[in-house]
């Protein structure tokens, strides 16, 4: 049998339960009397601006190969102190110029030995910054002379970044805008506030970039957004680099309420 204790606690407990659900009720009926939860309507509006491009960001590298460790490094110290020479000539700041450090590994015949190389590879790097977009092509084919093999990247930029991307985003949220109200139109319902608000985090260039690892012609790859009769800086002739222009993205996703 049950003491006079155990049967408080019980009685106790089913109070508390009865209580429990006649306050979830209540609150469902609140709800019920308020009406339906507001509608709403989700939205991405996307723009990009165009612009002329007053810099290039360019990465080359010297790749060295040789039976003998010593002999391969040197060749590519000695390379590396040419190139250097050509992009100090062609008036390079040596704030815009960065040298990364070089990369040595061995090459090995596995049909032969997988612990003795038969030669070694070393590799190092240059970044250079150039705002001076008419010297670009002639530094690069100074750089091919004195030994540099690969163009590890070649970017477009414009340096008044801040001022496109927000003209990108300004015409972003007038796209979401513009396309929440063809949408209810449509729907015989308006639009409302905007109750969130999120943009793309990633910026994105339309400029040409890419890279090169010799035995090919680069102009021939180099192929860059460019628009008929823009004008841009560095626009050239039949068989040079045209540089045209380049595009800044801005994604802006909106939801609005519906009325």
């Amino acid at each position: 049998m049950f003491s006079r204790r155990s049967l408080t606690a019980v009685f106790a407990g089913l109070a508390t339960l009865a209580l429990f659900g006649v306050a979830n009720t209540a609150s469902a009926q609140r709800a019920t009397d308020a009406g339906p939860t507001p509608g709403q309507i989700s939205v991405t509006g996307t723009a990009a601006v165009r612009v002329a491009p007053d810099e290039v960001f360019l990465t080359i590298g010297v790749e060295s190969r040789d039976k003998n460790l010593q002999a391969t490094t040197r060749d590519n110290s000695d390379r590396i102190a040419k190139a250097l020479a050509v992009i100090k000539r062609h008036g390079v700041p040596e704030k815009n110029v960065q040298l990364n450090y070089i990369q040595v590994e061995p090459d090995f015949d596995t049909n032969v030995s997988r612990i003795t190389p038969v030669a070694y590879r070393a590799h190092k790097s240059i970044g250079i910054r150039i705002t001076r977009l008419d010297s670009f092509e002639p530094l690069l084919t100074d750089l091919f002379a004195v030994g540099v093999n690969q163009v590890e990247n070649i970017e477009f930029r414009n340096s008044d970044m801040r001022k496109h991307r927000d003209k990108a985003r300004e015409l972003a949220v007038v796209a979401a805008r513009e396309k929440a109200d063809a949408l209810t139109a449509q729907l015989g319902v308006k639009r409302g506030r905007a109750v969130r608000i999120s943009e793309d985090s990633g910026w994105r260039w339309g400029g040409w970039s890419g890279s090169y690892r010799g035995g090919q012609n680069l102009m021939q790859q180099n192929t860059v957004q460019s628009a008929p009769g823009s004008g841009a800086q560095g626009d050239s002739a039949d068989g040079d680099l045209s540089v045209g222009q380049i595009s800044v993205t801005a994604t802006i996703s909106v939801d609005f309420l519906l009325e």
